[in-house]
């Protein structure tokens, strides 16, 4: 299994290139594109192999003046958007940027081909915000990119960066951009390759470096063999050093630089070099353990080095160990030799490289190439799981992209794959690719991998098609043992059952499930696991023995995540905040859905915590009255209201009770009664409480009776999103108005009981002030509790004291100090930033990761209304100046 916390592209590509010292100086062309850096939007240096665009664009960076900003990425033939997007923002966290989202949110945006403007927005403003004189974003070897949405996003970002912002490209071809308003506005700067060409003096000077000594005809020769072409003149000199004489005559020129490097460079080496390098040459960079893999060198280490001191075509890269990056021309040369000469080497040798590449995007491409197509599947088997618990669905695309039509179309892993990511956005279609899948996995005999396919089928239909009948291919998988259980199968399975029990109960088994799953998910599972199968915990409240179980999922789903897998974070939070709406502690759950709210935010709102964080606001509207926080709620709830149907209606009927709203009940009596698959669902069981609560609004309370003592009979062992207490609480005023007061008590009386003691007030809440109260004023006999009554009245009167309106809200939230709305976490950042520490030094002084402080950051500036790190410095020493109290400690994490 893939290091799961590092599945990403090789940091190479964001670390600009290192040259042996001695390099010749260019005075006049790093003049000049020093000033274009520094005053142009947008600079092209443009040419053929070995012109040295990536040796000039590098050192100029490093002679900018003090107070500017650089950011280097190399592209390579696996950059799609999103990946040089996730380079981009990686290559800029060296200088803090203000980000006020997550940076894997914007790569998820344009994975889904989301509007670009959105992301280009988030980045000039981060770009505006940041404290720099001057910012230069470097682009290497641009050629490579294939993706014309890279060059549309650049096309933007180019266009809208704040003028103190450019922008470097380096390829062997113009890039597809629109230069002509650039062109215009002399805010490009174009190098070609008369510009990066050695001139007669520079070339006296490289030559002298050398260490040969021409004269000025010799020099004057080889500025006319070469054209000034920087790598034919370094590899002429390297020729003349090792053999003394020139070599005879031919113009070089672009055609023959294969045939050059063969006889000039090549020739000369002896086999083991030769080989060495071509079979080094599959690598993307080299290091002495992977060339030593590749190769079967056993001298890879000392050959490195000395590659790396005779400056063979090569820039050092920073790493632990030494890290080489071959020219491009010099690694084609010998990726046509390799073809060449040992073609039938080239699987075993990518092969060999790929067993220990970090990137799955340069790993797929190798076992692709390679002809190894079933070990090109099963990494995404098992990269996919691990990439949707980091919120990188978009990355999965990207790699599914890769194999060819009719592999996707064919193979049982590459369907298991796209079930695993529609089951992650709550999609229906999860049930039909994992069908798929368990059907490849049993044609090829994988019985084992059949079974755990149908096992994930078997839950996406519990969850999102309950009316289809399960198979007797998936019951026989589900009732299979194995010897040596699989936790993903065994998951899936306990998922399965636990949500057939939500949906037909009893409670009994419901805790029972839920039971088994939790105890599975504790087992050890990784973070994957737990993402894909946290349960939907706001259905339990009421279930006997199910908070209980729902505080161990909460603390071992952030135990799992720890500071990353942030869509894992998002569902515990949301977990965590319906616990607190389960009590009745509503201010407390209202803190949690603003805290979750801004988490959302800065995390792009992955899918499963969007259903979050909407059923929470739906139900703080429903318990307080808000109208305008429950239109809010089911706004953001569409998208999941075209998939579940039966909640739509069922939410909306029980909003309507609470509210008290009878055209809201009637809506959702008419569209439960005409769903095609009411039977199958847990909300199968509402139709005939709404009618109830319409006849009780009616004045007809005996047909209300009816019903309600007919529902009473299961409301307990089906109780679901507060059923019971609905059923009971109304029940008792139709049997109070209709003259039964000793029946009326007798329905309410097990309710009183469980809610004083389980604390879990939630059901109740749901019917509302209106009905609470008229519950609360019946004229009791005397042989009811004094303590009962009293537990009727205190439901009124909280019900009533939630309203909105009903007491004067605070000015502002009490915060970690008087005068500030800041949490103490976030006070304790700012402090850092008013000092001028950097993030990292932030997540060391107080033990957090550096994403925890970026979120943080946002938060400070969202909170405090500004835009950069510098405008919070200086809101805190203003603060400061006059005196504003240090913050009260409160529990980490969490706002007072």
């Amino acid at each position: 299994m893939p290091n799961e916390t590092s599945i990403s592209f090789a940091q190479t590509k964001v670390q600009p290139p290192r040259f042996r010292a001695g390099l010749v100086e260019r005075s006049g062309l790093e003049e000049r594109l020093g000033a274009a850096l520094l005053s142009r939007r947008l600079v092209l240096l443009i040419a053929a192999a070995g012109y040295g665009k990536t040796v000039a664009l590098s050192r100029q960076l490093l002679n900018l003046p003090p107070g500017c900003a650089t950011a280097w990425i190399t592209a390579d033939e696996q950059d799609d958007l999103p990946r040089l997007l996730a380079c981009l923002t990686e290559a800029l966290e060296a200088h803090d940027p203000p980000w006020r989202v997550a940076t894997q949110s914007l790569v998820e945006q344009v994975s889904k081909a989301r509007e670009l403007h959105a992301v280009v927005a988030e980045l000039t403003n981060a770009f505006a915000a940041m404290q720099v004189d001057h910012g230069v974003i470097a682009f290497d070897d641009m050629h490579l990119v294939a993706d014309p949405r890279v060059f549309e996003f650049l096309q933007l970002l180019i266009e809208r960066a704040p003028t103190n912002w450019s922008f470097a490209i380096a390829s062997r071809i113009a890039p597809p951009l629109s230069l002509a308003r650039l062109r215009v506005h002399h805010e490009l700067a174009e190098f070609g390759a008369s510009d990066l060409s050695f001139s007669l003096q520079e070339i006296r000077s490289l030559c002298n470096a050398a260490g040969q000594h021409h004269d000025d005809q010799s020099a004057e020769s080889l500025l006319e063999r070469t054209q000034g072409w920087v790598a034919g003149l370094c590899l002429t000199l390297d020729v003349l050093s090792r053999a003394g004489t020139p070599t005879a005559g031919r113009r070089l020129s672009q055609r023959h630089q294969f045939d050059y490097l063969a006889s000039e460079v090549f020739g000369s080496m002896s086999e083991s070099w030769r080989d060495f390098l071509m079979r080094c040459s599959v690598l993307p960079e080299l290091t002495a353990t992977r060339c030593a893999r590749v190769s079967g060198n056993a001298n890879s280490a000392r050959m490195l080095e000395e590659i790396e001191q005779r400056g063979m075509f090569v820039s050092v890269l920073d790493g632990e160990e030494l890290t080489l990056r071959m020219h491009d021309l010099f690694r084609d040369f010998l990726d046509d030799r390799l073809r060449r000469e040992h073609a039938e080497e080239i699987p075993e040798l990518l092969l060999r490289a790929a067993q220990d590449e970090p990137d799955p995007m340069r790993k797929t491409d190798m076992l692709l190439r390679a002809g190894a197509w079933r070990e090109a599947e099963e990494l995404l088997c098992e990269v996919a799981p691990i990439l949707l618990a980091q919120g990188d669905s978009g990355r999965i695309a990207g790699l599914m992209e890769r194999f060819p039509a009719d592999a996707r179309a064919r193979s049982p892993r590459l369907a298991y794959v796209r079930g695993v990511v529609a089951w992650s956005e709550i999609d229906i279609a999860s049930t039909k690719h994992m069908g798929e899948a368990a059907a490849g996995f049993e044609r090829e005999g994988d019985l084992r991998r059949m079974r755990r396919a149908l096992a994930h089928q078997a839950h996406a239909n519990a969850t999102l098609r309950p009316h289809v009948a399960t198979s007797e291919a998936i019951a026989a998988a589900l009732d299979h043992e194995d010897a040596d259980p699989d936790l993903e199968t065994e998951l899936a399975k306990a998922s399965h059952l636990h949500w057939r029990a939500v949906l037909n109960g009893p409670q009994s088994a419901v805790h029972q499930h839920l039971a088994r799953l939790t105890e599975l998910l504790e087992s050890g599972a990784p973070p994957a696991l737990w993402f894909s199968f946290f349960p939907w915990v706001h259905f339990h409240f009421g279930i006997p023995g199910a908070r209980a179980l729902a505080m161990r999922l909460v603390s071992g789903a952030l135990a799992a995540a720890g500071d990353g897998y942030f869509p894992l974070q998002l569902q515990a939070r949301s977990a965590e905040a319906y616990l607190f709406f389960w009590q009745g502690r509503v201010d407390e759950a209202q803190e949690r859905i603003r805290q979750l709210q801004l988490d959302e935010q800065w995390a792009g709102r992955p899918a499963q915590s969007r259903f979050g964080s909407w059923s929470l606001l739906g139900v703080a509207g429903m318990v307080t009255g808000d109208r305008t926080v429950l239109q809010d709620s089911r706004g953001k709830s569409t998208e999941f209201f075209r998939r579940l149907t039966t909640l739509e209606y069922g939410t909306l009927g029980v909003t309507g009770i609470t509210l008290c709203n009878m055209e809201m009940v009637a809506g959702a009596l008419a569209g439960l009664t005409q769903h095609p698959n009411l039977s199958f669902s847990y909300w199968g069981i509402f139709p005939a409480l709404f009618e109830a609560r319409l006849a009780l609004h009616d004045q007809r309370d005996e047909d209300a009776l009816a019903l309600l003592r007919e529902c009473v009979k299961t409301s307990s062992d089906r109780d679901r999103f507060g059923f019971d207490a609905l059923v009971r609480v109304f029940l008792a005023i139709a049997e109070m108005r209709t003259g039964s007061a000793t029946a009326a008590w007798r329905a309410v009386e097990p309710l009183v009981g469980k809610i004083r003691s389980s604390g879990e007030v939630l059901g109740v809440l749901f019917c509302g002030p209106a009905a609470l109260a008229e519950l609360a004023r019946f004229p009791w006999p005397g042989e009811v509790p004094r303590e009962g009554l009293a537990e009727l009245q205190h439901w009124a009167q909280r019900s009533q004291a939630l309203q909105v309106g009903a007491h004067p809200a605070e000015a502002t939230p009490p915060a970690a100090s008087l005068d500030t709305p800041l949490s103490a976490r976030e006070f304790e950042v700012l402090t850092h930033i008013a000092a001028g520490d950097s993030n990292k030094l932030i997540a060391r002084a107080l033990d957090l990761s550096p994403h925890t402080v970026k979120r943080h950051v946002a938060r400070i500036l969202d909170r405090l209304d500004l835009a950069s790190r510098g405008e919070a410095a200086a809101w805190y020493h203003r603060r400061l100046a006059k005196g504003a109290s240090e913050p009260n400690r409160g529990p980490r994490g969490i706002a007072k």
